[in-house]
């Protein structure tokens, strides 16, 4: 009887001590977890929670009180400027100013960004509003460049949906798009990129002329004039191919990733164009809305070109 007590005595304590093991391994491997959900989410459930930038609590809040009065410049901005209509998505704080993500409301289409300066401590929105250099312009292009190839950018929304459907694969929500990308021309699977001074006459045409028909942007763009400052290398526009792993938590797959580009290039009647393609991982980073990892091609070393053509 002392004997099976002190077994039992024994064993209990054995068992409390794999208890609290295990305890504290579930407790670091859920604390693991939650440190991950607060930076990564999966590609489905994204739509621009927690994208920011480096000091930009303060302005945020501003932003958010202030949103009427800081859509209302910028809105401004894009008619006077531009002679443009946006909708704007989301409004981000930055160091000492707003970070606006709009999208166009009519052909051309595309997303930018523009830079409204605010005063958080006198309470003011400035009506002074920028972006970067040519990125507006180059926005603009991007949805100019589509317009004129209409036929073959359907062509390659066809593969982009046959590549979704074939393969354990998906697009980024269209919520996310409006509230984090300012590339220009950008759908759930792909964006273009490009600088205004790439086609200047047809950038020009288009200012000056509203109701340029589509076939003249084309044949403008087919017979563009290159800036002294751009590359040979770089006389192209950008088509970034991006799909992103279909299963939650998965890591991209370089087998889909090396099928996907052999079909590419065999698939005819794409828009002239810099391809890359890139398949990421299901989880992006939520403060960027960038992939966690991604396989593909490597920009500058292989994409696939397709030269311009009228």
């Amino acid at each position: 009887m002392i004997k099976r007590r002190n077994l039992s005595i024994g064993l209990l304590f054995s068992i409390s001590l794999m208890l609290g093991g295990c305890s504290f391994i579930n407790s670091q491997t859920n604390n693991k977890k939650a440190e991950e959900d607060e930076i990564f989410m999966p590609v489905q459930d994204y739509t621009g929670q927690g994208f920011s930038f480096d000091n930009g609590e303060k302005t945020g809040e501003f932003a958010k009180k202030h949103r009427e009065e800081i859509i209302k410049v910028v809105d401004q901005f894009f008619k006077k400027e531009y002679g443009l209509e946006v909708t704007a998505h989301n409004l981000v704080g930055a160091k000492n100013a707003v970070v606006v993500f709009v999208e166009s409301k009519q052909e051309p289409y595309f997303h930018t960004s523009v830079v409204v300066g605010v005063d958080v401590k006198n309470n003011k929105v400035s009506n002074d509003v920028f972006a970067y250099e040519g990125s507006v312009e180059g926005a603009i292009m991007s949805g100019l460049y589509v317009m004129a190839y209409e036929k073959e950018f359907k062509k390659l929304d066809e593969f982009c949906e046959m590549i979704a459907k074939k393969y354990p694969v998906v697009g980024m929500r269209q919520e996310a798009i409006n509230n984090t990308r300012d590339t220009g021309y950008d759908t759930r699977y792909y964006y273009t990129s490009t600088l205004n001074d790439f086609f200047p006459k047809a950038y020009k045409s288009y200012m000056n002329d509203r109701n340029i028909s589509k076939e003249k942007l084309r044949t403008l763009i087919f017979e563009q004039q290159y800036s002294e400052k751009t590359s040979a290398a770089d006389r192209n526009i950008h088509i970034n191919l991006t799909f992103y792993m279909k299963e939650k938590y998965s890591l991209p797959n370089d087998k889909i990733a090396t099928e996907v580009i052999k079909e590419l290039k065999q698939f005819e009647g794409l828009p002239p164009g810099k391809y890359v393609v890139f398949i990421e991982s299901n989880e992006i980073i939520k403060r960027t809305g960038t992939e966690k990892e991604h396989k593909g091609t490597t920009p500058g070393i292989d994409e696939i070109l397709i030269k311009l053509y009228k």
